[in-house]
């Protein structure tokens, strides 16, 4: 574990305010009642170490410095390239999210993390799972590119269900267009760090999720490629209750920390400037 420096620890919990998230009456951790506004204060953390899911508003307001936030590409929208019907029509799927204020799984943009300059990509599960769709990859691949032309680091946030199917193999290619452009961002030597929340799963995890520099992972995070029972009548196998834990891939490698995300924010600003230097 990287041991930060007190000018590190002095880095804000949060950049900016955080949004209200929708929250139980209770922790389902401990059960004890929430008080809503204390809980945002400590970034949706409870005192017993349950990590409440963070939009990707909430994420955007946790990274960045207060008004350094700049969206690149909102205006890329999805649309129903297949004519998908099942188990609903895609479009309609997609004039509801929009609706609701959303327009695609992923968001990317430029802000200042502890004052230095960062490229960032946050998933938001609420957009159909925060999966990998043609948007969100040219979104990811146009950052990732940016960033190795600018030598930006990139912090990814990731909160996905894998690849879209409703965009058929159109998503599943977006797989290896935005690995081709994580690969230019290692050869420009620009740091690439990688944030797994609960869940990351499927061609996310498959591809740019676990290719950082540094993979850091939040406690209780589920992490894999697909469900137990899938995998199970794959391969026919009793699999441990806990393989796809965070601390269950920390301890075979497949991340290289497990962080509260109350020391998260801080640690980042110092990786940031650890890479950068």
């Amino acid at each position: 574990m990287i041991t930060l420096t007190p000018a590190y620890k002095d880095v804000p919990l949060v950049g900016s305010p955080l949004p209200e998230i929708p929250l139980p009456t209770n922790c389902p951790g401990c059960g004890v009642g929430l008080d809503r506004e204390e809980l945002a204060d400590r970034a949706y953390v409870c005192d017993c170490g349950h990590h409440f899911e963070m939009r990707g508003e909430a994420w955007i307001a946790f990274l960045a410095d207060l008004d350094s936030w700049a969206e690149r590409w909102a205006d890329i929208r999805p649309h129903d390239l297949l004519n998908w019907r099942l188990p609903k029509p895609y479009s309609l799927v997609i004039d509801q999210l929009r609706s609701e204020g959303l327009n695609e799984a992923v968001r990317t943009g430029t802000c200042r993390l502890g004052g230095r300059p960062v490229w960032a990509g946050v998933f938001d599960f609420r957009f159909v799972g925060g999966t990998l769709s043609i948007v969100a990859g040219e979104r990811l691949a146009r950052g990732l590119e940016a960033a190795a032309s600018e030598r930006v680091p990139y912090i990814l946030v990731a909160a996905s269900g894998g690849a879209r199917m409703q965009e058929g193999v159109l998503a599943l290619l977006q797989m290896a267009k935005v690995n081709a452009a994580v690969g230019r961002l290692h050869a420009a030597g620009v740091p690439y760090f990688s944030v797994l929340t609960d869940p990351t799963f499927g061609g996310t995890a498959a591809s740019l999720a676990l290719l950082g520099d540094v993979n850091v992972a939040e406690p209780g995070a589920k992490i894999g490629f697909t469900g137990p029972r899938v995998i199970k009548q794959a391969t026919y196998a009793d699999l441990p209750a806990d393989f796809q834990t965070a601390d269950f891939q920390l301890a075979r490698g497949q991340v290289d920390m497990v962080v509260p995300r109350t020391e998260l924010r801080p640690l980042l600003a110092h990786l940031v400037d650890l890479y950068s230097t």
